[in-house]
């Protein structure tokens, strides 16, 4: 029997509490509030922005056009991200925070701390299927716990797990290069059949803003949407 976890609210806050606490450094990257997808705004958002994260109503007309995407057989990726299925319900924060940090660089100044418990997770993950990485998440009682900190550090009344239903949904974008080198906007998204290719990325959080515009926005029936970012720390 799956874990039910409390959603995470979408705040940068949060996400950074339970980023760091499993092995996220203090710098030089943080989570980040994305209010506007104006391009003169963007430009003042710090880089390098490694990840985009959007929180969106999944359901009505926008569920319906992701779901067809997918049945079309558009989006398939042939490169190589790191990529979980989601089984846990309203773990849908921590499945986006997990394919935002498990796909930054394995060393480097944006990489997370060696012996950290992300990485010890990474490292018995890579060989699993999306799947099996889901069921050894279950299992991974760190996660839970620190997922639970981190939903109660949020502003808002934690609800009681059990009777927690939400329809919103959290996915993560990044870049990445595909098998012939060619650097992509591939959408991760546990509820998705895999990774999603967005195509060709010349600046991310450009790309993303277009795509979160023309992909979620103009065919959503609400406005409910908040957007993260895992960028260079704000001066």
């Amino acid at each position: 029997m799956t874990s039910k976890w409390v959603p995470l609210e979408a705040s940068p806050d949060v996400f950074n509490e339970w980023s760091r606490s499993l092995g996220l450094p203090d710098s030089p990257l943080s989570f980040q509030d994305l209010f506007s997808l104006d391009e003169e705004f963007l430009q003042f958002v710090p880089k390098p922005v490694k990840a985009v994260l959007l929180l969106f109503p999944q359901r009505g007309k926008l569920a319906e056009a992701r779901k067809e995407e997918e049945e079309r057989g558009e989006g398939k990726w042939d490169g190589d991200v790191w990529y979980i299925k989601q089984t846990i319900p309203n773990a849908c924060g921590s499945i986006g925070l997990l394919h935002a940090l498990l796909n930054l660089p394995s060393s480097g100044e944006y990489a997370l701390k060696q012996d950290s418990p992300l990485i010890h997770f990474k490292t018995a993950s890579v060989p699993l299927s999306p799947l099996d990485r889901a069921k050894l998440l279950d299992k991974a009682d760190f996660f839970e716990a620190a997922h639970t900190v981190a939903a109660q550090s949020g502003q808002s009344a934690v609800p009681q797990g059990e009777d927690v239903d939400v329809d919103t949904h959290f996915i993560t974008f990044i870049e990445a290069e595909n098998s012939k080198g060619e650097k992509r906007v591939v959408e991760l998204d546990g509820g998705r059949n895999g990774p999603f290719d967005r195509g060709l990325c010349n600046d991310l959080l450009k790309d993303v803003a277009k795509i979160v515009q023309d992909k979620y926005i103009a065919q959503s029936d609400e406005i409910n949407f908040t957007m993260l970012v895992l960028a260079g720390d704000q001066e």
